[in-house]
């Protein structure tokens, strides 16, 4: 594990490091952007500094200390790392419970906790409420790192209280270096290059042959979204969809109707079918928040879709 900063966010981890040299950190980070750009792999860096017994001037964990060396094995006693528990659609009271609990005990290490708090934007309305009172009566010495996908989920009250650090999709040269380390066959790096859009932690599930294959089996049978045969859709799914990030189905069908948006000039058809890609690109976090059946929602927007490029635009 590097505890380096993260490719492309340098300049955040600058403004961490400088708080935490001038003794004027901010208890509270906030860091936001899409998906798989790395935003929890910074928060580790920002993590290891804080806790790092021997930082250097370059703003940086040394990687050799104790402390370091705990946090990477995963025993570091001041630090936890929390999220959204598999199958569960919010981040619950309980679980900020332990988070507050935990950053008002006194450091077996140091004087120094750290929280790292991922999915933040999904801690439902009880545990928002909690983290609220912790944000404003901080522990000495506590750090809360909060990595958040979607912004305007949050309450306002809990953003205003937290230091935000903005996290772009990477560019190209950044995007390149990540993709090359990576094990991806052919088919699948040029596929990963199409739809990751500067978030490397999109597509890494592409290393896998068979998500890779499913992918590209799933992109053949939508090559011509008028003519693809809903049987064979079905049947992609019930082979596929536990298996393929939910995130990359939607992706393929929308970088398919985005191919077929350059071409509409009637302003009906062209609304219609931005309607339909808006529906498409939420269908994964609609099936999550609303527990709706994934394969039924899927299909009915496809059919939608198709029915848009056929011009037959519901009235």
């Amino acid at each position: 594990m590097s505890f380096n900063p993260a490719l492309g966010h340098e300049l955040l981890h600058e403004r961490f490091a400088s708080g935490l040299s001038n003794r004027k950190l901010h208890h509270a980070w906030l860091l936001y952007g899409v998906k798989g750009i790395g935003k929890a792999t910074e928060a580790m860096s920002m993590a290891a500094l804080y806790l790092c017994e021997d930082r250097g001037p370059d703003g940086r964990a040394c990687g050799s200390c104790h402390a370091c060396c705990m946090l990477r094995a995963g025993s570091h006693p001041d630090f936890i790392a929390v999220e959204r528990l598999e199958k569960k659609r919010d981040i619950t009271v309980d679980q900020i419970r332990e988070v507050l609990s935990f950053l008002s005990l006194s450091g077996m290490e140091s004087e120094r906790r750290v929280v790292l708090l991922d999915d933040a934007e999904t801690m439902n309305i009880q545990a928002a409420n909690a983290l609220l009172k912790g944000l404003e009566e901080p522990a000495s010495g506590s750090l809360l790192l909060m990595v958040c996908h979607d912004l305007t989920r949050l309450p306002a009250t809990i953003r205003s209280r937290c230091m935000l650090g903005h996290c772009a999709p990477l560019g190209e040269v950044h995007m390149n270096s990540v993709l090359a380390e990576m094990d991806f066959t052919d088919a699948a790096k040029t596929l990963a290059v199409e739809i990751a859009g500067g978030r490397p932690g999109h597509v890494a599930s592409l290393q896998d042959s068979a998500v890779a294959d499913g992918l590209l089996q799933w992109r053949a049978l939508l090559s011509d979204i008028r003519r693809a045969d809903v049987g064979e859709l079905q049947g992609w799914l019930e082979t596929h969809l536990n298996l393929v990030p939910h995130e990359l189905i939607a992706d393929v069908v929308l970088q398919e109707a985005e191919a077929n948006l350059a071409k509409i000039i009637e302003f009906e058809m062209h609304e219609a079918l931005l309607k339909t890609m808006w529906s498409l690109a939420a269908w994964p976090r609609e099936v999550v928040r609303h527990s709706l059946r994934a394969a039924p929602a899927l299909i009915a927007l496809l059919l939608e879709l198709r029915s848009v490029l056929k011009g037959k635009i519901a009235t």
